[in-house]
């Protein structure tokens, strides 16, 4: 009695058929994985930008002399009282908030903008722009009054309150902004990239050192 051997193995057909099946499995996943890493830098860019835009809103608040930052859009930071230790403090100071790019022609002034690139390689540009609140900032100067018992009403404007600074302004607050930029792609300056994100602080400081 003949008995008929059926050869038994995997076509090439079944084969890619199989790949196409693991294909509509993997894709899925690796979709989601990918998601959740984009996601991931996302947060991760947004958490130092708001954290580097704190730093240096505290450091001009709390750190930075009143006298040493002047208006502008971006802002400069000079010794213009040659007070001691001011200037080597400006020199140290504003290249760790502003990272590279916040250097002039003189090496005395430095300027608020700059390029901060953080071990990721994400890039984000920081720029402060300074608005001297003084006497003659607008055509109705900013008016102080002070009620004392027994006498009237007193108007005081701000050159009655304080000398000239060292701009030659009748000036008693300045209006800070910070702005910093970033991109979610790696190694991409901000400015070049039309889908960077931004974020704004502001805050106002009062000549307090007398």
């Amino acid at each position: 009695m003949n008995k008929t051997l059926r050869k038994t193995g995997i076509t090439f057909v079944e084969v890619c058929l199989a790949f196409l099946i693991l294909g509509l499995v993997v894709l899925p996943v690796f979709q989601f994985l990918t998601g959740s890493v984009k996601d991931t830098e996302r947060f991760y860019t947004e958490t130092i930008a708001i954290s580097r835009a704190k730093f240096i809103m505290d450091s001009l608040m709390f750190q930075m002399p009143w006298q040493a930052i002047g208006a502008g859009n971006p802002c400069t930071f000079e010794d213009r009282k040659n007070v001691t230790g001011i200037k080597a403090f400006i020199k140290k100071a504003v290249p760790q908030m502003f990272g590279t790019g916040c250097e002039t022609p003189d090496v005395d002034i430095f300027q608020g903008d700059g390029l901060y690139q953080c071990r990721k390689g994400f890039m984000f540009r920081a720029r402060v722009k300074v608005v001297d609140l003084d006497q003659d900032s607008s055509g109705a100067p900013i008016q102080f009054t002070m009620d004392l018992p027994g006498k009237t009403r007193q108007y005081f404007q701000i050159k009655d309150l304080v000398p000239k600074d060292s701009y030659g302004k009748y000036n008693l607050m300045k209006k800070i902004v910070v702005q910093v930029k970033w991109s979610n792609t790696k190694n991409v300056d901000p400015k070049d990239d039309p889908r960077a994100n931004s974020i704004f602080l502001v805050a106002f400081k009062s000549d307090l050192e007398g």
